[in-house]
Order: structure tokens, then sequence, then C-alpha cells
């Protein structure tokens, strides 16, 4: 009898022995069929005129927001959004960009598009005619500080130009911060310059932002530094020499330059549309907790020029569709539920990421963390920022790379985010939640941010590949981890 009970043990051993090599098999098999070409057709797919930049609150991009539900659905995923479909709707109001003119009175120069300025693309339109133009530093009125670029000059009626950032360097770190939080922001410069009666404004940097709320009567535009020193050569000054006198002696330097500019904006603001989040879910044996992925979804639209947003962040999105279909075709069940989030409007103030959070899908307090992805189509090396004050995730990423990917690994100590938002993980954190980012490291091809440049030949497929192998691998096993994550 011993002898066929040992018999029968050891079939039972080598069946579950069988078993457990099958699973992993199959599971493996996904593993290497996740491949760079399939991410780059999504990241092709994504960059498409006919989304014309991914612009919150338009309707190419929800043309683009019902793609990306499609592969959700074709991948198998549950819906997570309004009323048992893909979409979560939320207000946006957007500016559409007509035309910009600018022209330097006297000798009748006009200013090129995109060569010396990018039009504001939250603008109101407006006509602004032989205006004298004024240079006030920072465009800070910061009395606590002593600080006042505005101070004993009158900017009524008249174009401003204003640098971006603050002109503070104290080695008081907690002011210096201070400072940043309640004054760097273009969202305060731009009305406040609204408020001292300024007539418009030239935003020093060539850089498009659609972050910047629109408000009635203000007029603005980004220009490129060389036609700040133009402007400001007549009154004997270069921009560089400015600024350092302004950060060595912590006091403004404003005044009029001596030049008149026409500035001439068209834009349409359309106060009431709307836009939407793209949410499904792999359900979980616990279906009450959860993990979050945010990819954000929309981009910068088209100011003239259209901004495909490759890197940002078409390489995010196509990097988490191909872990939704890796995972979905996988058949694992996982301990608890996998949530993707393609969030909208990340550009215009982090708004897609705060109306999940005011209008969760699954509870917040079982939330266990959110995986930020963004910006991750450029390297040679992988890093999970964040993970490091948690030991059992830095220890699941760092077995997956060591056994699978062998990519230069690195993680990063956790710092809650608080004040101010750059990135959707961002305002998780903030809410309790902690956010850890997937980032690529050894920046292989050059980098355009914010930039019409951004595009799909400047990433590098192979670093998004093993990005989504490693997320593949990894987060079935994260999801065991218990309870919410805690600090180490």
């Amino acid at each position: 009898m011993r002898y066929w009970i040992l018999i029968l043990l050891i079939g039972w051993c080598c069946s579950v022995k069988a078993q457990h090599e099958k699973m992993s098999k199959e599971i493996m098999d996904v593993f290497h069929s996740i491949s760079s070409d399939e991410i780059m057709e999504y990241v092709h797919e994504l960059c498409k005129e006919e989304y014309n930049g991914r612009l919150a609150g338009t309707g190419e991009y929800m043309k683009c927001a019902f793609w990306c539900a499609e592969q959700l659905c074709d991948f198998g995923l549950e819906p997570a959004g309004d009323d048992g479909s893909y979409l979560q709707h939320f207000r946006m109001p957007t500016t559409s960009l007509i035309d910009c003119r600018l022209k330097k009175v006297g000798n009748e120069q006009e200013y090129v598009f995109p060569r010396d300025f990018y039009p504001g693309m939250n603008s109101d339109s407006g006509k602004v005619e032989n205006a004298e133009v004024v240079y006030v530093g920072y465009g800070i009125t910061a009395p606590e500080y002593g600080y006042d670029d505005y101070e004993g000059i009158d900017v009524k009626g008249k174009i401003v130009i204003i640098e971006r950032g603050i002109p503070y360097r104290d080695k008081d770190e907690k002011k210096r911060f201070d400072l940043y939080m309640r004054y760097a922001s273009e969202s305060y410069k731009l009305p406040q310059a609204l408020k001292k009666g300024a007539a418009a404004v030239l935003l020093v940097g060539k850089l498009a932002h659609t972050g910047i709320a629109f408000s009635k009567g203000m007029i603005y535009t980004h220009v490129d530094p060389s036609m700040v020193d133009e402007l400001v050569a007549k009154a004997g000054y270069t921009r560089d020499g400015l600024k350092k006198q302004i950060s060595e002696k912590q006091k403004p330097c404003s005044f009029n330059t001596g030049c008149r500019l026409n500035m001439d904006v068209v834009t349409r603001h359309y106060p009431y549309a709307t836009t939407c989040n793209v949410i499904g879910v792999i359900k979980g044996v616990d279906t009450t907790s959860s993990i979050v992925l945010g990819a954000h979804l929309d981009h910068l639209g088209n100011n003239g020029l259209m901004f495909p947003g490759a890197l940002d962040n078409a390489s995010g999105v196509a990097l988490q569709l191909a872990v939704a279909k890796a995972l979905a075709a996988s058949g694992i069940k996982p301990e608890k539920n996998i949530v993707f989030a393609f969030f909208g409007a990340e550009e215009r103030g982090i708004k897609g990421a705060i109306h999940y959070l005011n209008h969760p899908t699954f509870p917040l307090d079982k939330t266990m963390c959110m995986l930020n992805i963004d910006m991750v189509g450029n390297g040679n090396g992988l890093s999970v920022w964040g993970a490091e004050s948690f030991p059992a995730v830095a220890k699941i990423f760092a077995q997956v790379n060591d056994r699978w990917l062998h990519r230069e690994f690195e993680v990063t100590p956790y710092e809650r985010a608080v004040s101010y938002s750059q990135a959707d993980g961002d305002e998780f954190s903030k809410r309790g939640i902690p956010a850890l980012y997937i980032a690529t490291t050894e920046e292989l091809k050059p980098m355009y941010y914010h930039d019409p440049r951004d595009r799909a030949e400047t990433l590098t497929p192979e670093i998004m590949e093993d990005a989504a192998r490693m997320l593949f691998l990894a987060l079935p096993e994260i999801v065991k981890i218990k309870g919410v994550l805690r600090e180490k």
C-alpha cells in the first residue's frame, strides 16, 4: 500500500511540475511576443495628422480616444469609464488658434513664426497697435521678499516682456522653493500683468504651453530669446546681462525698451468643450483593491505647426497598450485589479488625473500605488523613480531586469509631491497614493520637448520593448504585495 501511495505522490508532483512549466512557457511566449515593431505601430498611429497633436478638448483628441478605447476592447479589458464605457468625460474649455502676427513699428520688421515666436495657445483674441515694449524681468510682485518687478514703472496699455522662472538665489532652500511655488508659474504671471494694466505679454522662451488658463483680455505669445535681445539692445542691454544683474543684486531692473510693436492675435474660445480619460481594467481576485497604470494620451495640438508628441507621450501610451494586450493574452488572474488609465488634459494642468481622483472607478483607499508612464521612448537603461523607498517593489523590478532584460537599472528614493503638479503621478501622491515613475536613462537621441520635432524617428524602440516586458512580468508579482504601499 505504501508503495502505491508513494507512486501516486510522485505522479501528482510530476503533474504539478509539468503544469507549472507549461504555465511558465505560456507566459514566456507572451513575454517574447511583446515587440518593438508593434509598439512603434501604436506610436505612428498616435502621431497621425488626423489626430492633429491630440489636444484635449478637441474633436481630434476624441477621435484618438475612441481609437484607444477600441484597442482595450479588442484586447479583452473590461470598461471602467462612465456608464459601462471606456470613456470618462469631463469639461475642458479649449481655444483654437487662428492667427498671430508681430511687427516692429518704425522699420516695419515682421517677426516670423516659428523662427521668432510661438503663439500663445490659450490667448484671447485682440489687436494691440503701436504699443511701447517694457521689460519687467520675471513679472513678480512678492512683498514678503521685498521684491516687485513692477515697482516704479507704468505698464498700462503696453506690451511687457516676462522671463520664465524666478530670480531668487538665496541659499535658504525653503525660501527659494516657496518663491518658486508661488510665483514661477505663467498662470500667476500672466494674470498679474493683466492686473497691472498690460495690453499684452511676450513670454521669453519659445515653448509651446497649453496649461495656461484662458482669461478674457489676456493676449500673449512665446518669443525666442534672440528677439528679446534685439528689443532690449536699443536701451543698451543684453538679455543675459539683465538676468545676471537681477540675480546678483536681487533687485528688479525694469525699463522701457524704446521699441514699439503691433500685435494681432486671432483665436476662438470654446468654454463648454469636453474631453475624456480612457480607462480599462483587468479584474483581480480581490476586485476592490487596485494598482493604477497611468499614461497621458493628450499632447499640444497645433499652433500653426502640428506637435506629434512621440516621446511626450505617444511612447508611454504605446508601452501601456502593449502591456495591457500582453497581460490580457496571458490569462493571468492578478491578485488585485490592474487599471489602465489613459489620462486626458495632462498638458492642460493634470485635469484628467484630477478628474479620475475626484471620481474614482475603484476605491482610492484600496489603490496600492500608481505607476506613471511618461516619456519612456529614448534611452538605453531603465529606472523606476521612487521604488528605492519600497524595497519589495524595487526587488521585483530588479529581479525581472537581472534575469530577463540585462539593462542598466536603477531605482531612486520616493519624494512626495506637494503644492505643484508636473505629471499625473504627482496628483496621486498629493492624495496619499504613492506614485512611482517608469523611466529610461542614458539618452541615445536628441530630445525635443514640446517641440514639433518630437517625432517617431526620435525614439529608441528597443528600450520601449524592454520597459513593456519588465512591466508585464513585474505587475502580477507587485499586486501580490498586501495592502497599500507604505514607505520604508
